[in-house]
């Protein structure tokens, strides 16, 4: 979702690192005054709010002046509108965060009113405003609301017994909430058109519009391939070009893309269907009858749009409901062995729509479809045979799980819950629990059609309202979804990021003697950025929760976040300063996320024994496997190897210990059948098992640890044997090309100790 406030979103590192030790302390020094002495965006976030209700038309302050009188007399719909205005900042309003905790709690008093004791547990638990936090009444408000059956309660409450935020962890209440939030999710899927409703719009990754976290690619996991609007607008008018010359391929992805629906193309089904009739006139006679002389791709996309056409009339979708029609084109697909049009029939024949019912007809269907992976049949037939055949009917809905079918998740949960329910107390049972949390979780938050707090968190960011983007997105956090999570960590750190900024900035004009509040308003950027200060009584409270949602997310491997938590352990932001516990979490997010820059980070601390003991060996194999995930820090790594060689070469002239093997000028590598031949004979002697390949060395601090071969974990020994290593690592070439570069900047690397 990019727009003009993009720009804002992208954090950068402390670039203090970079100087020597004794310029470090002044850096950040000069830092901190710009936003500590100044506190000049305050000021720019005061002006922002008095601009945005001076902005607002004369007949909406009229109205909410009306509000604001019933409210003032007790009226609950009037205390509820005016909280809401006042808490999301809506028409045009400024957030007043303290007058919609006293509405909220005002109502909640009188009525009981659930939203209203949701809302106050959610200002208890993230501290908002002038609200202190406390976890206590946060629980006490939000399982009021969750007893009154709220959904957003119900999940808040799912995830904290979950991950124990503020309570004991308890799988088992965790089930029951997530239970009540997935069977709603469900009931509401299937009060829809045959086959259940179209699964919710993507939640995107605001990382993802802005090159990631640290707005440039960290890893091969940090990013989303994404398009921006001018691309899209581009590729769009491409593809429509192209299907009115009669080209099949881009009038089936023209179908897909406004059936389905893309964040920049609102799902259509009218226009899904003009392309759908286009394709099937090119490819069918009047009869339904394939045309002569089609090639293979022809065939297969006629297979494709005979299940679609057939889908939609007896969907209703783009036209009024036609299951005669349906059922025409759905026996033309299945005839072409299409996996969608066999699942549809199969449903038919299941109801007894256009047909008399027949259940074994309709299994064999769900078979058909099953066989050809379609989830939806998988799905179908799973649940025809569960009581039959309940081994093949649990693969079936595991299959289509993996998928990401949401009624598969529901089964399959309801199948864990039955049984951890069955053998409560016998040893297994909590982990058929943990399987149904995860699997009642999935629904819960992909199956938010009543409940998501997203798409206005969305709205609200595409319209430059940050805080109250932030708001949102803070509320989908405590409610337990992941890109809630990431997504109010982002843009609760772009405040911290740009105060200093921007305080100097409004230094300069305020020195200048040019200070105009409304031309800062209609930039925009910095009034933004600055109205998130607004959402916390401190900066300390502000920091903590950013680090909060940083590390919750990492929990949830979103990508980055775990890189950022240890950013926080590192520079001391809202913890205690715990080199350690940095390196801990940079270590997690560089063997298992395979993220290049908690790889630098790793050279970097080993390099200089800092939270971990010095090693010129590990240093070097961090700075190396970093080159190999993220060409983006190429540059950074050779400076990085090329300061190392210096400062090693420097050790081993001081007579420190710097290990045995050597660390740039390696031996000539030992080709395979050498490899084999000493494993051999190490054999012959009774020694197998103690032959290391001496071309792979991890330093004198290496211990073997189960993350080694952990997903997405990348180790040299993994290579292929024939593979010849990389020169760059291994001549001397390369590492005179590093020393050179090391001479050309020399002042990066004082001093040596």
């Amino acid at each position: 979702m990019p727009g003009r406030y993009e720009s804002q979103l992208k954090t950068y590192r402390d670039i203090s690192s970079f100087f020597p030790k004794v310029a470090r302390e002044y850096v950040q020094g000069a830092a901190r005054v710009f936003s500590s002495v100044f506190g000049l965006t305050d000021r720019t976030a005061a002006r922002y709010a008095s601009h945005r209700r001076n902005s607002q038309p004369k007949g909406v302050k009229q109205a909410i002046q009306t509000v604001r009188k019933l409210a003032e007399q007790g009226h609950e719909e009037s205390l509820f509108a005016l909280a809401e205005i006042e808490m999301y900042g809506k028409y045009g309003s400024a957030l007043e965060l303290d007058l919609a905790f006293e509405h909220y709690q005002q109502l909640a008093d009188i009525s009981g009113n659930a939203t209203a004791q949701y809302m106050l547990g959610l200002f208890y638990a993230v501290g908002l405003g002038s609200t202190e936090q406390q976890n206590g009444m946060s629980l006490l408000y939000t399982t009021l609301s969750a007893i009154q059956g709220y959904i957003p309660a119900e999940a808040t409450l799912a995830f904290k017994y979950l991950s124990g935020i503020g309570v004991p962890v308890s799988c088992n209440k965790a089930l029951s909430y997530y239970q009540s939030v997935a069977r709603k999710a469900i009931q509401y899927y299937n009060s829809g058109p045959v086959m259940g409703r179209h699964m919710p719009d993507y939640r995107a990754r605001l990382s993802d519009d802005n090159g990631g976290a640290y707005g440039v690619r960290t890893g091969p996991y940090s990013l989303h391939k994404v398009v921006n609007r001018k691309s899209f607008d581009e590729l769009l008018l491409y593809h429509q070009q192209n299907a009115l010359k009669g080209d099949i391929k881009a009038s089936m992805t023209l179908v897909d893309l406004f059936y389905h629906g893309h964040r920049f193309a609102p799902r259509n089904f009218a226009l899904a269907l003009k392309y759908l009739r286009q394709v099937n006139t090119h490819l069918f006679t009047q009869q339904g009858e394939l045309r002569k002389g089609l090639v293979q791709s022809e065939v297969n996309a006629a297979a494709q749009a005979a299940g679609m056409y057939g889908i939609m009339c007896l969907r209703g979708e783009g036209q009024p409901v036609d299951t005669a029609a349906a059922l025409k084109w759905l026996k033309i697909g299945a005839k072409m062995g299409h996996g969608i049009s066999y699942n549809a029939l199969g449903v038919m024949y299941q109801a007894g729509i256009e047909v008399p019912p027949n259940r074994d007809r309709a299994i064999e269907l769900f078979k058909l479809a099953a066989e050809r992976r379609h989830q939806g049949g998988q799905v179908n037939f799973a649940l025809a045979i569960i009581d039959a055949m309940p081994e093949i009917a649990h693969e079936n809905l595991r299959k289509a799980a993996e998928k990401g079918h949401i009624l598969a998740h529901y089964h399959l949960a309801e199948l864990y819950s039955g049984v951890a329910e069955l053998f409560s107390g016998v040893n297994g049972a909590e982990m058929q629990c943990r399987m149904a949390v995860a699997s009642y979780k999935f629904v819960a938050e992909y199956g938010d059609w009543l409940h998501s707090p997203i798409p206005s968190a969305a709205t609200a960011y595409q319209q430059g309202r940050l805080d109250a983007a932030a708001l949102s997105y803070m509320q989908a956090a405590e409610m337990g979804y992941g890109v809630g999570q990431l997504n109010a960590a982002q843009l609760l750190e772009t405040a911290a990021r740009r105060n200093a900024k921007s305080s100097a900035e409004a230094a300069g004009q305020i020195g200048n003697g040019n200070v105009d509040a409304k031309s800062n308003v209609e930039d925009g950027q910095a009034t933004a950025v600055a109205s998130l200060w607004s959402l916390f009584k401190t900066r300390e409270a502000h920091v903590r929760q950013t680090l909060a949602y940083w590390t919750r997310a990492a929990n949830q491997d979103m990508p980055d976040a775990r890189v950022k938590q240890g950013d926080h352990y590192f520079y001391g932001q809202g913890v205690e300063q715990s080199s350690e516990k940095a390196a801990a979490a940079y270590t997690i997010a560089a063997e298992v996320d395979a993220n290049g820059l908690a790889m630098w980070n790793l050279g970097w601390m080993y390099e200089h024994g800092i939270g971990v003991q010095r090693d010129f060996f590990l240093a070097k194999r961090w700075y190396d496997k970093s080159i190999e995930v993220n060409d983006g820090g190429k540059l950074a790594n050779y400076a990085s190897l090329a300061r190392l060689c210096v400062k090693y070469m420097w050790a081993w002239l001081s007579g420190d210990d710097v290990g045995e093997s050597p660390l740039f000028f390696a031996p000539r590598p030992v080709t395979q059948e050498e490899e084999d031949r000493a494993q051999a004979e190490a054999g012959a002697d009774g020694r197998e098992g103690q032959v290391r390949n001496i071309n792979h060395y991890e330093g004198d601090n290496y211990v073997p640890d189960d993350w080694e071969h952990g997903a997405g974990a990348l180790d040299t020994e993994d290579m292929d044997a024939d593979e010849e290593p990389a020169e760059e690592d291994e001549s001397l070439s390369g590492n005179l090309f590093f020393i050179a570069l090391f001479l050309a900047a020399g002042w990066m690397f004082l001093p040596f100790r």
